[in-house]
Formats: structure tokens, sequence, C-alpha cells
């Protein structure tokens, strides 16, 4: 059996060479994926399994209170099912080398003006890294163990940059580390996880929305100002407290901020009910001195589950939004059921660097552009806990 396996790996890398495959395709080769073709890595309590194709979180399943394996986020069946949707990213992709909006379309550097991928605002501005962002690409994977995943790739945005993401999970939790090394020309880097959440498995109660979850942002007393496109402007607004974006002074039901409601801030189907969802991105104010590993971001949890998330991050940015789209968007995995993901189903937060920062020089003495003199690296770690999990 040994012997066959080892054919197997040998044709694979032979075919990996063949169809012009580089170096760490060749070890991508090496690696098996479940019969989904996804990569599984496991822990006590927690299991998560990827895709390639944008280095996509597709499956995290976790025990809940009553001692039930539920799956906990949005995903696709099959890792190749991901290469026939149009999202950038890929459902709960890793999002590079520029999360969010560049207004313009390039970026100045060293006197030279650099052009970009328009893919957004009839060709005004780039989004997500353009078409061919990260979160939409095919990763690498040089190396993999029963807990640890590493994706790599060597990309332009322009210039060269090497980068490389680790997921490595423990008991409980689980932890994102990333780095890029530019390389020929210096450029904006902002690096982002899109995982959209649902605590009770979206099956759990009668209508599987996260209305019902509770969110903490404490550190998060302020948001940034957007315009009419999406498009940052540069303000920064305080979080009245009491108001629907007050997540700071305290645990608070997603169903009540929206309660306050007002359309010119939140996206609204059905502006005669709560089908109203978030989409903010909330400036994080770290503690001056001391760990970011000690202090969350965002405290997540559900009471019909009994699952509390808690994300940690050195990044100075929260990227808030439920899931807004309309029912029948996207069917349940069958690993949640059958019937489609209904609207404010999940919530993604996503850690990412200030919006558009290279465009704000008014933020002053934050780092915009990297070159090869300044390697970029970041984190994020969720912890987990279960209500009534004895140790």
């Amino acid at each position: 059996m040994k012997f066959l396996v080892l054919v197997a790996k040998a044709f694979a890398t032979c075919k990996s060479i063949l169809s012009g495959g580089g170096p760490f395709d060749v070890l991508t080769a090496l690696w098996p994926t479940n019969e989904e073709g996804k990569y599984v890595i496991q822990a006590e309590g927690i299991r998560l399994a990827f895709s390639n194709h944008g280095a996509a979180l597709s499956n995290f399943w976790i025990n809940n209170t009553n001692g039930e394996e539920i799956d906990i986020v949005l995903g696709l069946d099959h890792a190749d099912s991901y290469l026939g949707t149009k999202s950038n990213p890929f459902l709960n992709g890793f999002i590079g080398r520029y999360a969010g909006y560049i207004r313009g379309a390039s970026y100045e550097a060293e006197g030279t003006t650099f052009p970009l991928w328009a893919n957004a605002h009839n060709g005004t501005s780039t989004y997500n890294g353009g078409d061919n962002g990260w979160g939409r690409r095919n990763w690498a994977v040089p190396a993999r163990t029963e807990n640890s995943i590493t994706f790599v790739m060597l990309n332009g945005f322009p210039g060269m940059y090497a980068s490389s993401l680790t997921h490595t999970v423990t008991p409980y939790e689980w932890r994102i580390a990333y780095g890029i090394t530019p390389a020929l020309a210096p450029g904006p880097i902002n690096l982002s996880q899109q995982v959209f959440f649902n605590l009770d498995g979206l099956k759990s109660n009668a209508k599987n929305t996260v209305l019902n979850h509770t969110l903490h942002l404490p550190s998060a007393g302020m948001r940034f100002g957007f315009d009419e496109i999406g498009l940052s402007t540069g303000d920064l607004f305080r979080n009245e407290k009491g108001k629907e974006f007050d997540f700071w002074s305290g645990p608070r039901k997603i169903e009540d901020g929206m309660k306050q409601k007002p359309e010119s801030h939140l996206m609204c189907v059905d502006k005669a009910s709560l089908n109203c969802g978030y989409d903010e991105t909330f400036l994080l104010s770290h503690k001056q001195k001391g760990n970011k590993d000690d202090s969350p971001a965002a405290i997540l949890s559900s009471p019909l589950s009994g699952i509390t998330m808690k994300l940690y991050t050195d990044q100075d940015a929260l990227h808030v939004h439920t899931w807004n789209e309309k029912n029948g968007a996207l069917k349940l995995k069958k690993t949640q059921g059958e019937g489609e993901v209904p609207q404010l189903g999940a919530i993604s937060m996503e850690f990412s660097e200030w919006p558009d920062s290279v465009n704000h020089p008014e933020w002053r003495n934050r780092q915009t552009l990297w070159d090869s003199e300044h390697i970029f690296t970041g984190f994020a770690t969720y912890k987990f806990s279960v209500a009534g999990k004895k140790d």
C-alpha cells in the first residue's frame, strides 16, 4: 500500500512539472486532499477544511453545548465548486494583496505612478486586489501536518511579492500567521481573512440567522467614513453609546443594534423588517502597552449553541458585515442540512489595515508602502469556548 501511495505521489509530481507548475506546485501535489478536494487540519475540539482556491476556509466543525458536532461557517461542498463562483474573494478566501478599495486604481511610490487592475466603479477603483486578487487565485501548499497547513504564492501587483500564510490549530484555538517579502517595486499591502460565521451551524434556531448572536467590540469606539460608493473619505466617526454602532460599551445582540437602523448607514433590503445588515469598518484602539494577544478585538457568542468565539489581531481595523445576500443566493452545505442560507445567516469580521490608507496622507505616521527592507507580517487568533464543556 505504501508503495502505491509513493507511486501516486511521484505521478502527481511529474504531472505538475510537465504542466508547467512551479516548485511550490510540485510540493502541493504531494499532499493528499479528502474526497471533497479539501485539506483538513484538526486539534482537540475543532476541525477545519480548506480549499487551495483562494486559500478559502470551507468547513469549521466544533461540538456545541449539547455535544453535537456542527459546521459553523458558510462554504461549498467541493473545493472545485469555488472555481464556478464570481465572488471576490472566493467565499471565505484570504484577501490580498490589498483588501478593500484603492481609489483611482493606482498608487504613487518613489516618484512613479503604478497602475493597478481596475475592477470596480466603472474602471476607476481596484477592489480586493483586482479580478485576479489573491482571494481568487490558487495557492500552493508546500507544508502540511495534522494540525497546520501553509499556503504560499509568488505574485506581482506590480513588483514581485513572496507571500506565506499558515493556519495552525491547537485545542479550541485557530491561529493565522502571514507574511510578505516585497521585491522589485514598493507597494501597499492590506491582507485579511474572510470568514462568515454562524455559531448555531445554521440549524439551531427557527430563522437560522445571527440576529440572536451577541457581539462585543471592546476597542471599537470609532468607525471609518465612506462615501456613497464605498470609498474611504478619511473621516472618523464616534460610535455613540446606545446607538446602532455601539458594540464597544458592552455585549449586545446584533438584533438590538439593527433595531436602530437609520437607512443611511445600514444596508436594507426590506425596510419594513429587520432585514438590514451591517457593513462597517471599525477602528481598533489597541492598548498602547501590552500584548495584542491579551485583549480580544471581537467577541461573538450564541446562547443556543453555547459557543463563544474571541478574535485577537495585531491589525488596526475590523470590517464587520453580515451575510446580506437575499434568500436563495447560497445553498447550505450537506454538513448543515437541506435548504438555503437565509439573509443575515452569518457574520464576517475581517481584520485589516485602515481602508485605502495609501490615499490618505492626512493619516500621519502610518506606513502605507512596503519594500524589500520592510517585511510585512500579521496575525489573528480565534479562541473558542463552549458552555458546559468539561475540561
